[in-house]
């Protein structure tokens, strides 16, 4: 038996923005830390900005990088035909608690059908371990405490919830600051456009972070 058989990594599979779109979110995050430091600090070589598809344990590494390569496939004939899927629209921030905020994309239709592609692929080979089952689920859903404990992710299917995380705060109070001050802005400032561009195979880290990239996959045209 494999050390990763014995001790499988947490892993995720994303989809990444454009350079230019990875700074604007990052650049956010800072404007919202001087009202609410958010953790972890977002980065282009650590911590990256990013569209979690799938999240777990896998048994079975080879199977998950033969799905990074066949998704992309798969999107670059997409993107050949509608490349307008992959433009971002209006992100908006949103609350979530424990004091979770997120930009979400819209519309997020390739989400959705990439996340489900993953799925497919791999629901078989995801796996849990202890700290896994022993995780706080406060505040999930029955249906998302339900995914957490057969996958290990609460996000799974019409759970699915697409979405690139800007922070979390402990400070809950703040969140009414933050909403205050979001409103005072220009909405452009917000509402930020952009491209997915790459798909990776990440490590996971401190607050389901991007904190190593495993595979890294530029979908070209």
């Amino acid at each position: 038996m494999s050390l990763f058989e014995m001790n499988p990594v947490k892993l995720g599979i994303a989809m990444i923005p454009d350079s230019q779109t990875l700074q604007k979110i990052i650049k956010l995050q800072q404007q919202v830390s001087v009202i609410c430091p958010l953790q972890p600090t977002l980065a282009e070589n650590t911590n990256l900005p990013h569209m979690t598809l799938l999240q777990g344990r896998f048994s079975n590494l080879a199977a998950v990088r033969q799905l990074i390569h066949d998704l992309k496939q798969h999107l670059q004939q997409i993107y050949s035909q509608q490349p307008e899927v992959f433009t971002f629209h209006q992100l908006k921030c949103i609350y979530k608690a424990p004091g979770w905020y997120f930009l979400q994309p819209n519309p997020d239709t390739i989400g959705h059908q990439a996340h489900q592609i993953c799925f497919d692929a791999l629901k078989n080979i995801m796996v849990l371990l202890e700290c896994d089952r022993q995780k706080n689920m406060v505040g999930y859903t029955t249906s998302e405490t339900s995914n957490y404990k057969q996958y290990g992710y609460r996000y799974i299917e019409k759970d699915f919830y697409p979405h690139l995380t800007l922070g979390q705060t402990i400070n809950r109070s703040a969140s009414e600051k933050i909403d205050s001050w979001m409103k005072s802005l220009p909405a452009q400032q917000i509402n930020i456009s952009g491209r997915f561009e790459r798909i990776t195979l990440y490590r996971v880290g401190d607050f389901g972070s991007h904190a190593e990239s495993l595979v890294d996959l530029e979908i070209g045209i």
